[in-house]
């Protein structure tokens, strides 16, 4: 493998800075990927008090009962569906309910960019997807990773609310829990509200019975999980020579920093920044934490160098991973467009 260096910052165009967005959390849905890591919410909320996290709002019916019922507390929302989002912004709306803001994002990296230590109160799941076979096990949320994290993120004292229509859903987490070391696992009444959202009145329609379990965070310190840090210039390559018109692509699957880079395609874009034509590859980085879709651009500039850097598409997270789609395609340019790599820079 090529080693890369380092830019001088003082010289990186504005194009390969990444865009911090200090206001992001003064909106109800939050773009959370251009927000400071970890993101500022007494700022954003105009006050100090006690901050609430739900994962998988749903279509927000208990978010905005429990934000009505506690005027004086915070409650953040993750949601990964975008039509969930889409309705219960229209709730909040409705409600006026301005001590709530919505995101959408997957847990674990969420979790662990945007809160800092001992920031949340409580962590509510409401009936996240069981995974149900054993094959799948590494996808359910509350395991040790995630478990790992929220309890660095928790006040001491501070619980995880998990409700639940499946029994070995509630014994996986409460195992997990305790294999932790972490947590205090016990089952408790839970709120009113909870087995009155869409799923619970879903699941209690078909007599299927619902568990509630609370994991409370005791005083055992948990390992120091920071954010991944925003590079201060985004990763890089140039390519001198000029690119083959006549390119034949096949998808590429590149192994780099314990996860995967897959090429999927590339297509040749018209006009563009500049008015040149571009290059761009559609490409997935897989790792434990998260995966990401990106595109990556291969655009002349004014010296007559190509640029390969990441396109604003999605607003990646920079992990290592995401440094190597930027490897892999200069990398592949240099294999097979008849170009070869000057600076590299991820």
């Amino acid at each position: 493998m090529t080693r890369p260096t380092r830019a001088d910052a003082s010289s990186v165009p504005d194009e390969l800075r990444p865009t911090v967005d200090a206001d992001a959390g003064l909106r109800t849905f939050v773009p959370w990927k251009r927000a400071p890591f970890p993101a500022p919410w007494t700022s954003w909320f105009g006050r100090h008090a006690p901050l609430h996290l739900e994962i998988g709002f749903g279509d927000g019916r208990y978010t905005v009962r429990r934000a009505l019922a506690r005027p004086e507390e915070d409650f953040v929302g993750l949601e990964v569906s975008g039509v969930s989002v889409r309705r219960a912004l229209r709730k909040v709306a409705r409600a006026r309910a301005g001590n709530v803001r919505l995101l959408k994002a997957k847990a674990q990296v969420a979790v662990r960019q945007l809160f800092a230590p001992a920031a949340l109160e409580t962590i509510t799941v409401n009936f996240p997807d069981p995974w149900p076979k054993s094959r799948h096990a590494d996808k359910r949320l509350l395991r040790g990773p995630f478990l790992d994290v929220a309890a660095e993120r928790l006040v001491a004292g501070g619980e995880i609310r998990l409700a639940t229509d499946h029994a070995d859903y509630l014994a996986f987490s409460r195992s997990e829990a305790e294999r932790s070391g972490w947590f205090d696992p016990f089952e408790a009444d839970p709120p009113p509200d909870v087995f009155e959202t869409k799923y619970a009145l879903k699941w209690r329609d078909h007599g299927k019975p619902l568990y509630y379990l609370v994991l409370r965070r005791n005083d055992a310190p948990p390992p120091s999980t920071p954010p991944i840090e925003r590079p201060s210039i985004m990763p890089h390559a140039f390519l001198t020579g000029s690119p083959r018109e006549d390119l034949a692509f096949e998808k590429q699957v590149v192994p780099y920093a314990g996860g995967h880079v897959v090429l999927h395609e590339l297509t040749r874009s018209l006009g563009g920044d500049g008015g040149d034509a571009r290059w761009l590859v559609r490409v997935t980085v897989t790792e434990e934490m998260l995966d990401q879709q990106l595109l990556v651009v291969v655009q002349r500039r004014a010296d007559r160098r190509h640029i390969v850097r990441l396109g604003s598409f999605g607003d990646p997270i920079v992990t290592p991973v995401v440094r190597g789609a930027i490897h892999a395609v200069t990398e592949w340019f240099c294999a097979h467009a008849g170009v070869e790599a000057g600076a590299r820079n991820y």
